[in-house]
């Protein structure tokens, strides 16, 4: 028995529409996927965060020094990014931020690990761990930041902050009791942060 002629167009339209869908579903989740993925990338993204958000994806992103040159970030060999246009940018040794989303009057202009004025994330999970060197006078010293999630205020690091940021873990805040004057800054963080952030999604960058 022949099927009629109309059969077929229906069934080549169906076709034609769930592969449109499918395409179209399939864009959707890509697009979805890049913006989620840019807040905390993997080691092998880079990328730059413009002032108005927008995110530009690179193959390579390199921090150029220099005796006569601005520190400044070569993207893919050719193009010239200053810090003063970004407010955070991604390459293969770290995820760093600029200085217009840090709570601190400090005036950093050493460029050792970054870009001037950018803290480098040193520790991620349910509490972040942000660092960034700066001039005192004298020496090149460490600055320190925490930061509850990718969505809260990158703070300058104090005991007060710490303490209040883990006030509802007792084990966090037990051992920055018993650890305050016994330790280094950097390994009281880091220590506290760990237990803090025990059993969440944690890294170290």
């Amino acid at each position: 028995m022949k099927t009629p002629l109309p059969a077929y167009a229906v069934l080549i339209c169906t076709v034609i529409m769930l592969n449109s869908c499918a395409v179209s579903n399939n864009s959707i989740t890509d697009q979805k996927t890049d913006i989620e993925n840019s807040n905390e990338p993997s080691s092998a993204t880079c990328f730059i965060q413009l002032k108005d958000g927008t995110i530009k994806h690179f193959i390579t992103l390199k921090l150029v020094t220099g005796i006569l040159t601005s520190p400044h970030l070569l993207a893919d060999n050719k193009e010239v990014i200053n810090g003063k246009d970004i407010i955070a940018y991604r390459n293969d040794k770290h995820y760093a931020v600029s200085s217009q989303v840090l709570t601190s009057k400090k005036n950093a202009a050493v460029a050792a690990e970054t870009l001037p004025g950018f803290a480098v994330k040193v520790l991620s999970g349910k509490l972040n761990v942000y660092c960034r060197k700066f001039y005192n006078g004298s020496n090149t010293v460490n600055e320190y930041f925490l930061q509850h999630g990718n969505d809260g205020y990158i703070i300058s690091y104090s005991n007060a902050v710490l303490k209040s940021m883990i006030k509802e873990d007792t084990k966090a805040l037990e051992y920055f009791k018993n650890k305050i004057k016994a330790t280094s800054k950097l390994k009281r963080i880091l220590t506290v942060v760990e237990i803090y952030n025990n059993g969440q999604m944690m890294t170290k960058n």
